[in-house]
């Protein structure tokens, strides 16, 4: 595989544990999103990297503010993206949403919602990781097949806390 250089940088992370093919498969699958999220203006439009860096490393704890819709770029992106990224942003950290819910408060369907969360263009800043199945299920993050362990880390990190048989609580599921 060859990769162009360009104004940006791609970084790309696998976990130790996965196999030569498994992190070829994932980067490849990175790159078709990548290409998908290609019209999809989402910078962040902050003062400087630092503070950017500064703001993922809390978040990546279960620390800081969350960035809000005001200070990312949304060049390009349909009323659809942009109602149903607002409404995600009311989700409180320690907590998460089903799709069908999500769907029903921005006026969308459950796929729709799927839709907008398997290319979000910044995941980090607009926390796809909280939507999962209403029955509690996690299901995937970003589309990959693998995200399901990644999805869990990160709210672990944001307190929510997981029944014995890996599903949330119900009780955690914003309705």
């Amino acid at each position: 595989m060859a990769l162009e250089k360009s104004s940006g940088a791609l970084v790309a992370c696998t976990s130790s544990t996965q196999s030569p093919d498994d992190a070829n498969r994932s980067l490849q699958n990175a790159l078709l999103r990548l290409k998908r999220l290609d019209e999809l203006d989402a910078t962040l439009q902050l003062p400087n990297t630092s503070q950017v860096s500064h703001r993922l490393v809390e978040l990546l704890r279960g620390e800081g503010q969350p960035f809000s819709l005001n200070e990312i770029s949304q060049t390009n992106w349909s009323s659809a993206r942009h109602v149903i990224s607002e409404q995600l942003l009311q989700v409180p950290r320690g907590m998460v949403i089903s799709y069908g819910e999500l769907a029903k408060r921005s006026n969308s369907s459950p796929r729709g919602v799927g839709s907008v969360m398997r290319s979000n263009p910044v995941p980090w800043a607009i926390p796809c990781h909280r939507v999962i199945h209403s029955d509690g299920r996690l299901g995937k993050l970003g589309g990959s097949t693998s995200g399901t362990v990644e999805k869990a880390r990160i709210l672990r990190a944001e307190g929510v806390l997981f029944n014995s048989d890996g599903t949330v609580p119900h009780s955690l599921i914003v309705s």
